[in-house]
């Protein structure tokens, strides 16, 4: 999934003149929290900055991050951040999910070529996160923790598709703390996950998710008589 894939394309971008009380209101009234900032320079539109509702909450605030000397009357090129992150529309998303992660910002406007084609918010890599796990579609949740060798994957989804049945997500995590190791998060078309989990404990898979019973109920049941 790319960034095309998930970024608001109808953006609402202001002026860096636009006075900050204005930029204040217009955000309540389109309910949005970032506006890229664009001047147009020599007949094109530059983004030069971005501002979010946070930044302006802050205006005439006693809070010790409020920018000092700053009004609501006061242009939003005094407020704004510049210069700005950016990503681009055929980035991966969770390559631009790291970058907005690393600079603890809430949104990045989408360029190209220096134009400004959309931007993307921390609400929207939410949603593609939902998206790539597929909870959308009616299955189960399967977490299995393999060797990290070559063909480790390989070997668990053709145990699940000689059970006849279909994985229609496949997601891994990593721990540092088992560097030999991974585990994948993976959603499977059937309604007995309890089944196929014993069935690929039996196999000598390590299953996570779902738990075995027998172990939450501390004994084995199987044993009695």
């Amino acid at each position: 999934m790319l960034v095309q894939d998930i970024m608001t394309q109808q953006v609402v971008a202001i002026d860096p003149d636009m006075p900050i009380g204005d930029a204040y209101a217009l955000m309540r009234q389109r309910d949005i929290r970032h506006f890229p900032i664009v001047s147009n320079e020599n007949g094109r539109s530059l983004l030069v900055g971005i501002v979010s509702d946070r930044d302006i909450r802050l205006v005439g605030s006693e809070l010790p991050q409020a920018p000092a000397g700053v009004t609501l009357k006061d242009p939003v090129r005094k407020l704004m951040s510049s210069p700005v992150i950016t990503t681009y529309p055929t980035d991966p998303v969770e390559e631009s999910a790291k970058v907005l992660r690393r600079e603890n910002i809430g949104a990045m406007p989408v360029v190209d070529e220096d134009e400004l084609v959309g931007i993307v918010s921390s609400m929207d890599f939410l949603e593609a996160l939902v998206r790539m796990t597929g909870v959308h579609n009616a299955a189960t949740r399967l977490e299995v923790e393999v060797g990290d060798h070559p063909g480790a994957l390989a070997e668990l989804t053709a145990a699940i598709a000689g059970k006849g049945l279909n994985i229609s997500s496949i997601l891994t995590t990593f721990d540092d703390r088992h560097s030999d190791s991974l585990t994948f998060a993976l959603r499977v078309g059937t309604i007995d996950g309890s089944g196929l989990a014993r069935d690929l404990r039996q196999a000598g898979f390590n299953v996570i998710w779902p738990p075995d019973k027998r172990e939450l109920l501390g004994t084995d049941t199987e044993s009695r008589v």
